[in-house]
């Protein structure tokens, strides 16, 4: 082969951090060239002079370039991070710093769709038994994850009502007094803007007020969005292709990247926000004037049951190319247009209504929170039993959980303190919501699923989080006005007279300008849950380094199995004081100092499954304790008292929460347009398809992987050759290494699935090899979201969760064959024969011969970076040298610059020679 034209195409793919493409490539900014793609995604190659300066370099040096190789990076971390609102410019940092802020409170969206995935995803029915029209039977884990979704909208809808409609429209706007002097009595807070709210009519104040929980919901949509319809529409379902049945694991499903049947959520979402805003405006106590159009409040909540009935109806969109019914896309219309119309009937009674004597009490806003936050609570706390049932049954009878637990608080808040079976329908409620953890903590003394996330309770530690965070989000905004309004300085009201309405700015009374208990009770499980989660994660993250620095005093982490070193440059020395130490002989040793403590920071933070779940735990102690028993009160006398020390504390809590979001809003990233806040978790969650909540981070993964798969398909076609002969005969002598770091070998993997699940005539072949680094395969994503990219799906021995010694994976590297060990034989699976039902892994598909065309590098300094296989000697992971051999002084290397690590190039041409055997 003349190397002219080279026959292997290097693909690099980036991780969470958004590795620009010259950084990529390992360049100067100025030394690469965009050869296709937009501003979302696009492949770069070093321009033809830097090429060729790179390719004359010896082997094995930083930047030299096989003479066979085309190097290219592809950039997609545009995607996670850039969006907006329609004339966002125009609103300037104002409207860059809201959509920020909203991206953050978009993050409880984001979880419910982990947790959708982290569930047992079901098998595809076979094609003689499924429908042509999809799968419309609910499946409880999906119809429960769904239905949580919708409560997490219902929650952020009442938190705005209750501040729109409560807040500033019942208690910081009083009624007008009669005569031709009137006054209306204000907030001294409220802007002067909003004057002339209050010397509206009080039916048409609300009326007009009502449009705030609507417009959140038309912004959180719009936002969401903004960066979907940029490439999803265009990209997804073009390149995936539709080719072949479903089969196997999700990610081997031909249309896992091409097909949503999510639409009617949407609508569904809507309708559900609009009804229970209109419910809010006409549910008032009987004993008040009111507001007229009585059964409104009844048709909301008719409208609210409708939607919850509409989401957990299954559409199967586990890639399986299930195709809803045209009578399911109108009945999510449906329930919208039943939304609307109690809205729009609610307002019409706010205005056509006679004029109150009194103000209305909304009594919708003070039950509903209460009641959607056990719902939440109690749904998330039947996830953590989702995976360790057995059956769809038993799955099923978790159900009762949030039912039975809403019911009876539903009962209490509506009885009289002295009722005498308040008391136990809370006892019932917290037990009901307290029997999953038995089914975990049996889990977890049995080690019946040791491989997997918090030992199977993965769906419950990301609902819990989300509904904690949902919650404190809720009241910081509640309490956070709250505490704006009840301050000021009274000013002499000046009437109008001649029957104009003058404005009484005042002080009010701190229990005037009251909020409904529940938000309150948030704020209070907020402290709970700092002060657990502060306590749960010392133990997890610092107490077994601690406890081996009192007992040895010496914290010895191994390097990696077969690190290799550079034979020459300056790198050399660093390289031998690390690799001639294999334990610490007590003299000095200053580099060897350096890199171990490196590994013990990187130790600490491999522990991440420890920190969520003590963060979950901390919110299921806070609903337990600070919510549940404390949302059952009734003014002074309540089945429980939130004590005056932990109540003193909420607003200084949500205070210190608020400061956090501002400074990581602001904070949140540079350049043209702006960056989602929280860039690490923010990726995280865009890869998941948005399947359980309309309104979460959109999956930049359903443009990614066809993309890539797309390039790896014409460099294996040679549709860059003009000649017909000249590509017939130069393709098949093609190959590809998918080079991918951190979340970008969970991209690479998704690739590779989806061509076998998918494939394309002459092309399915394996020429595909994978080379990754700093990655997360197997202890995260594997453990987290187990049907996704688990043992089954990838073929890699199962892996427990860190250990509580300062080496949390010291267990692994030095136990036998079994459960999350290392093989003693070389990992060699043939690849399946089609038809032969064997289950296809990404393995196999890598697989054709002795050896596996897969090397993965990794090293103990590295906070983020894993083995795929195991901690001892096997044929897929390598060691990376603990040194940049890049960086002018010395620096221990961590989770980047592995590009430029002597392993990278040992391991690039290992993956090349396996590619070429087949």
């Amino acid at each position: 082969m003349d190397s002219a034209q080279p026959s292997i195409l290097e693909l690099r793919i980036h991780g969470i951090a958004n590795t620009p493409p010259h950084g990529t490539l390992d360049l100067a900014r100025g030394e690469v060239t965009r050869s296709d793609g937009d501003g979302l995604g696009s492949f770069w190659t070093p321009r033809p002079h830097v090429e060729a300066r790179d390719k004359a370099l010896p082997p094995g040096h930083v930047h030299a370039i096989r003479p066979d190789v085309r190097r290219e990076a592809y950039s997609w971390g545009a995607m996670a991070r850039v969006g907006g609102l329609p004339f966002g410019g125009l609103l300037g940092v104002v409207g860059t710093f809201a959509v920020r802020l909203l991206w953050a409170a978009m993050v409880p969206f984001g979880l419910a769709n982990a947790a959708y995935w982290a569930r047992r995803v079901p098998a595809p029915e076979p094609a003689a038994h499924r429908p042509a029209s999809g799968s419309l039977r609910p499946e409880a884990t999906a119809a429960l994850t769904r239905v949580f979704a919708l409560g997490l909208t219902l929650l952020f809808v009442s938190a705005v009502a209750t501040v729109s409609l409560s807040v500033i429209g019942t208690r910081c706007m009083g009624l007008a007094t009669a005569g031709p002097d009137s006054v209306v009595p204000v907030c001294a807070r409220i802007p002067e803007m909003l004057y002339g709210l209050a010397r509206m009519d009080v039916g048409d104040r609300l009326a007009l007020l009502s449009l705030a929980p609507v417009l959140l919901v038309a912004v959180l949509v719009a936002v969401a969005h903004s960066g979907q319809v940029r490439f999803e529409s265009k990209f997804s379902v073009m390149r995936a292709g539709r080719t072949v049945a479903p089969s196997g694991p999700p990610l081997h499903r031909a249309g896992f990247w091409s097909e949503r049947s999510g639409s009617g959520l949407l609508w569904a979402h809507l309708g559900a926000a609009l009804g229970l805003t209109g419910q809010f405006l006409t549910w008032t106590r009987h004993a008040d004037p009111g507001l007229p159009m009585p059964g409104l409040p009844v048709a909301g909540l008719v409208v609210i049951v409708s939607a919850c009935a509409f989401v957990a109806l299954r559409t199967d969109d586990d890639g399986v190319q299930a195709v809803a019914p045209r009578w399911k896309a109108r009945a999510g219309l449906g329930v919208f247009a039943a939304g609307l119309l109690v809205w729009l009937l609610a307002c019409y009674a706010c205005l056509a209504g006679p004029p109150p004597q009194d103000m209305p009490a909304l009594i919708g806003l003070d039950l509903v929170p209460a009641l959607l936050g056990v719902g939440l609570f109690g749904i998330a706390a039947t996830g953590l039993a989702w995976r360790t049932a057995r059956s769809t049954r038993a799955v099923a009878a978790w159900t009762a959980v949030p039912v039975v637990a809403t019911v009876c608080l539903a009962v209490v808040l509506v009885t009289e303190p002295a009722a005498p079976l308040r008391l136990l329908l809370v006892a019932v409620a917290v037990l009901a919501v307290l029997s999953p953890a038995v089914v975990v903590l049996a889990a977890m003394l049995l080690r019946r699923r040791a491989h997997e996330g918090w030992n199977g309770a993965g769906p419950g530690v990301f609902l819990l989080v989300s509904a904690a965070a949902a919650a404190v989000y809720s009241s910081l905004l509640v309490l956070g006005v709250q505490w704006f309004l009840r301050s000021g300085e009274d000013v002499t009201p000046t009437p109008l007279g001649n029957g104009l309405v003058g404005i009484a700015p005042g002080v009010p009374d701190p229990d005037l300008v009251r909020v409904p208990p529940v938000y309150t009770e948030f704020g209070t499980a907020s402290v709970v849950i700092a002060l657990v989660f502060v306590v749960l994660l010392g133990v997890a993250m610092a107490g077994p380094y601690v406890m081996d620095v009192i007992r040895s005093r010496r914290l010895w982490i191994p390097a990696a199995p077969r690190t290799f070193g550079p034979p020459y440059g300056p790198a050399v020395p660093a390289w031998r004081a690390v690799a001639d130490a294999p334990e610490p002989d007590g003299g000095p040793n200053p580099v060897l100092e350096r890199v171990l403590r490196g590994r013990q920071v990187a130790a600490m933070s491999h522990r991440a499954e420890l920190a969520a779940g003590a963060l979950a735990a901390a919110a299921y102690v806070a609903a337990l304790v600070a919510h549940i028993p404390l949302i059952a009160q009734h003014s002074d006398t309540g089945t429980l008292q939130v004590p005056p020390w932990l109540s003193g504390l909420a607003v200084p809590a949500l205070g210190v929460l608020a400061a956090t979001l501002v400074v990581s809003a602001l904070a949140g990233g540079t350049g043209g347009g702006p960056s989602r806040p929280w860039g690490l978790l923010w990726d995280l969650l865009c890869f998941l398809p948005r399947s359980a909540h309309p309104f979460g981070p959109p999956s930049y993964a359903e443009r990614v992987v066809p993309e890539v798969r797309s390039r790896v398909d014409a460099w294996l076609a040679g549709a860059d050759i003009a000649d017909d002969a000249e590509r017939e005969r130069v393709a098949p002598t093609r190959r590809v290494v998918l080079s991918a770091h951190s979340m970008g070998g969970v991209l690479a993997a998704a690739v590779v699935l989806i061509r076998a699940g998918n494939p394309v005539p002459d092309l399915t072949d394996g020429r595909i090899g994978l080379l990754t680094y700093g990655v997360q395969l197997r202890p995260f994503f594997g453990r987290f979201f187990p049907d996704l990219l688990g043992p089954t799906t990838t073929g890699t021995p199962p892996c427990t969760g860190p250990g509580w010694s300062a080496d949390p994976w010291g267990g692994q590297s030095r136990s036998g064959p079994g459960p999350g060990a290392a093989p003693t034989a070389p990992l060699t699976p043939e690849r399946p024969e089609p038809g032969s039902g064997v289950q296809v892994t990404l393995m196999s598909l890598l697989t054709c011969g002795a050896k596996p065309a897969w090397v993965n590098l990794w090293r103990r300094t590295d906070f983020l970076g894993f083995p795929v296989v195991g901690y001892g000697v096997n044929e897929v992971d390598r060691g990376a040298e603990e040194m940049d051999r890049s960086a002018y002084l010395f620096a221990v290397a961590t989770h980047s610059g592995y590009q430029s690590s002597w392993a990278y190039h040992e391991a690039l041409d290992e993956v090349v020679d396996r590619l070429r055997r087949r």
